[in-house]
């Protein structure tokens, strides 16, 4: 359950990560919220005040070295170990292969490989090391927000596809290295969402409301929350290794 677990969140800015932080704050879950807005992250923090758990934020990149390892700190400092780690901060790219600009594709690799990499193999050491201390009496869980767009090939957008194609590969290997343990890693893959990463991330939003025509009603942020919540309640010895959360009316 999350009342009374600690929480790592990152992307909690904004969109999918905000809607996961607060989540988790209202099901009494202590919560360390991190993301690049630091007045954003603020103004969660102020939102979720009479929550039944707790927040701290922790502003900083998640491309900085030892961004995933301060986070645990954090939490380990504020009230104990932490045993839960939701990686949901990552960036879009519009584009084709050939339409894309390439001047931003170390900039994504960066953000949606290279940095996730690094919280993966930090939460999963720090849950295995925890493991070990405690022969795997709990479950300890580390959700990662992916994409539906990581498992069926898109034309129209595939720089940012491979990046999530990469990653889902990290997930299931981390899953199968550390599950003997009862570390539970779960990659939840998302369709479309309404949460503004599309405008941030510079997409055409008229093709996006095209979309949201042809598909909707899209998803919120909430939903996406609400999954991760389900998902880190289940017994310790169930685990939802994946799951793809679609819009009804979403084809691919």
């Amino acid at each position: 359950m999350a009342d009374g677990r600690i929480a790592i969140v990152t992307g909690a800015s904004s969109g999918i990560g905000r809607a996961v932080a607060g989540h988790l704050a209202r099901a009494g879950a202590r919560v360390v919220a991190a993301g690049r807005n630091a007045d954003q992250l603020g103004r969660l923090a102020d939102e979720l005040a009479a929550a039944p758990g707790e927040i701290v934020t922790a502003p900083g990149d998640m491309t900085e070295p030892g961004y995933a390892e301060g986070l645990l700190a954090t939490a380990e400092r504020t009230w104990g170990p932490a045993t839960v780690f939701v990686l949901s901060a990552g960036k879009g790219l519009p584009g084709t292969v050939l339409g894309s600009d390439p001047a931003r594709w170390r900039e994504l690799v960066e953000a949606n490989y290279l940095a996730v990499l690094h919280q993966l193999r930090a939460g999963g050491a720090e849950f295995t090391r925890q493991a070990a201390a405690d022969g795997g009496g709990q479950a300890r869980d580390i959700v990662v927000i992916g994409s539906t767009v990581g498992r069926q090939v898109s034309a129209a957008n595939p720089v940012y596809g491979s990046t999530k194609f990469a990653l889902h590969s990290l997930v299931e290997a981390l899953r199968q290295e550390v599950c003997a343990l009862n570390v539970r890693v779960t990659l939840i893959e998302p369709g479309f969402v309404r949460s503004g990463f599309q405008e941030a991330a510079g997409y055409d939003m008229a093709w996006f409301d095209r979309i949201a025509e042809e598909c909707g009603p899209l998803l919120t942020p909430d939903d996406v929350a609400e999954t991760v919540g389900f998902v880190i309640d289940r017994p310790r010895h169930v685990h939802l290794d994946d799951i793809r959360l679609r819009p009804t009316r979403q084809r691919a």
